[in-house]
């Protein structure tokens, strides 16, 4: 079953990606001017600000981010480059939005606005730097963005595959596989409405990126709390696959496997678009084997990666993996709280509060708006209250093992 998704993987990705390069290759887009057209726009916009007239300089701002930042395809190539440097320039683009709401002092916009001016040069510079001119630098790009994009999926997948191993339930891995080949064909659909139908409907695509995170917190929130509820030392453990067995029959395996479409899906959607942006570009467009070759060869160092971790969980004590892959899942959780958050409020669904005295953590999720850490302190005060309530609760094992 690994080899058909894996042979799925490459079907799916280089069919994307013959679409991609199937299409008439445009002119490089000039992001200089890109960020010249920004800035003369804000400017403008910030020297009509009176401190009473905040919502119509709120939509000036938003339409800078969805008509220019993200419609001239610049959000995109700079995610493609560094997901964490584009987040930086959302934030700015979020709080400044924010502040413009709230009819907040000029000073404030205005070295909100000049910070932001200086990041946009900052990623033209980064675009311009890390341009694909040649084979290798295609090829490069092409297998990075990957490698970059499926490890945080692969991870999840993994720790998911382990733990089925290693609780003697192998036989549920197919509700594994089948959530990462539904969700493969989901990103190819979902990447293709992007290109195509929903290409200039900025505020949905966020919209959507958000409910899908916030969805994905919850499913590995659940999963997280479940595996650290099963955890128990070495000498329990006939006890607990037993257990097991009665507890995946009545949904778990469905929520394992929903896990894994989630998090695999995730990443799916963006990435194909990034290699549509890739190949699209009138250097790389000249290399597409280059770029088949990157993708291919990603998806192999994925594999290898994947084979590599399932043997090393093993030689990890029980108790001790049932602790760290549930650990993990929760701060994959708690991430996409965050990162669901941001994506919300560039929707205009939900409020912008700034917190100007705190930088973004995105290896966090932790964005400088009141309403994105209050929504993780809505998550993350309850669930561990939820975890040292089981905890403090826990029947002693040895009360539960049935003497001969």
């Amino acid at each position: 079953m690994i080899a058909r998704i894996f042979l799925l993987c490459c079907l799916l990705f280089v069919t994307e990606l013959a679409f991609a390069g199937n299409r008439p290759a445009a002119p490089n887009t000039d992001f200089n001017q890109v960020v010249a057209s920004i800035q003369a726009n804000g400017d403008k916009l910030l020297q009509q600000y009176n401190g009473q007239n905040g919502t119509d300089i709120m939509s000036g701002i938003s339409g800078l981010y969805f008509d220019q930042y993200e419609g001239q395809g610049m959000e995109l190539a700079v995610m493609a480059i560094s997901p964490q440097i584009n987040t930086q320039t959302e934030t700015l683009f979020t709080q400044l939005i924010g502040l413009s709401a709230q009819n907040a002092k000029a000073e404030q916009l205005q070295k909100t606005w000049d910070t932001l001016k200086i990041k946009l040069v900052d990623d033209a510079s980064l675009l311009q730097s890390n341009a694909a001119t040649s084979f290798v630098e295609v090829l490069f790009q092409a297998f990075i963005i990957l490698l970059r994009e499926g490890f945080e999926a692969m991870l999840v997948v993994t720790a998911l595959l382990a733990y089925l191993r290693r609780a003697g339930h192998t036989d549920k891995n197919m509700v594994i596989y089948k959530g990462v080949g539904l969700a493969l064909i989901a990103s190819a659909i979902t990447a293709y409405l992007f290109a195509t139908l929903l290409h200039t409907a900025g505020a949905a695509r966020e919209a959507m990126e958000g409910f899908t995170m916030l969805f994905a917190a919850v499913v590995l929130f659940y999963v997280s709390y479940w595996l650290f509820s099963k955890r128990e030392a070495e000498r329990w453990q006939q006890y607990i696959r037993g257990k097991m067995t009665k507890a995946l029959s009545n949904g778990s395996a469905f929520a394992l496997g929903l896990a894994a479409f989630l998090a695999v899906y995730r990443e799916g959607a963006e990435t194909i678009l990034f290699y549509q942006a890739l190949a699209g570009n009138a250097s790389a467009a000249h290399y597409p084997s280059a770029l088949a070759i990157g993708i291919v060869a990603a998806i192999f160092a994925l594999f290898s990666l994947y084979w590599l971790m399932q043997k090393a969980s093993l030689k990890i004590p029980y108790s001790l993996f049932f602790t760290v892959t549930a650990i993990f899942l929760f701060y994959m959780a708690f991430y996409f709280v965050g990162g669901s958050m941001l994506e919300l409020q560039e929707a205009g669904m939900v409020g912008i509060t700034p917190i100007t005295w705190l930088p973004p953590l995105s290896w966090l999720g932790i964005y400088p708006t009141w309403q994105s850490i209050g929504a993780q302190c809505l998550f993350l005060v309850p669930s561990l209250g939820l975890l040292l309530w089981h905890y403090r609760k826990k029947t002693p094992p040895v009360a539960l093992v049935n003497t001969p």
